[in-house]
């Protein structure tokens, strides 16, 4: 798999249903982000498999028809909303309910309807927050290999707001070096989040 795909060439290439390669790519890509958006809506950890499948079944049927406009909107957001609708139909289903009332020793509390579980706008706002995460998680798996192994040291600590003094100490480097690292790092890293966000967005 590439680490640079191109999503409007990707998008093309997954309307013919049977390029299994490319649905494979497209998968790898943003069944992750997917997952992280419905695991955000309170449901069971086997209701998130399956709503995370529906969802991807449902692109794969739609796909086909599907026209990238970046004028009317980003592609993160028709993702949302196909996987927003997803999780509604499935909670609002009698047979999630019934599960839910047979399973309340599992502290699930059985919701009446999606609406009172979660918004479209607070489903918005996670969907934009766990797509944050996301990418950036996918940045730095891109470039990461390509800093020598202090750099790649450094990175999980600057994520956890380690000090710059802490990090010296533990790495047994110069305070100044830490800066240094964290001025090439991040230099690197958002450059590769730019163009990840521009790609697959």
């Amino acid at each position: 798999m590439s680490h640079y795909p191109t999503n409007q060439t990707l998008l093309q290439r997954v309307k013919n249903q049977h390029d299994d390669d490319s649905w494979d790519e497209f998968n790898s890509y943003y069944r992750p982000f997917i997952s992280m958006i419905v695991a955000s809506c309170k449901l069971r950890s086997h209701d998130i498999s399956e709503v995370v499948q529906l969802v991807m079944i449902r692109l794969w049927k739609s796909l086909p028809k599907f026209n990238y406009d970046p004028q009317v909107g980003n592609f993160r957001g028709w993702l949302t909303t196909i996987t927003y609708n997803a999780v509604r139909n499935y909670v609002n289903s009698k047979a999630y309910k019934q599960s839910s009332l047979n399973n309340l020793e599992e502290s699930h509390v059985p919701i009446s309807n999606f609406e009172e579980m979660i918004s479209e706008s607070e489903l918005d706002k996670i969907a934009e927050r766990e797509w944050g995460i996301y990418i950036c998680e996918l940045a730095w798996n891109n470039i990461k290999e390509s800093f020598e192994s202090n750099i790649q040291e450094i990175y999980p600590l600057l994520l956890n707001e380690v000090s710059p003094d802490d990090i010296a100490e533990k790495l047994d480097i110069k305070r100044n070096t830490v800066y240094v690292y964290k001025k090439r790092l991040n230099k690197k890293l958002f450059a590769e989040i730019r163009r990840l966000n521009d790609e697959l967005n």
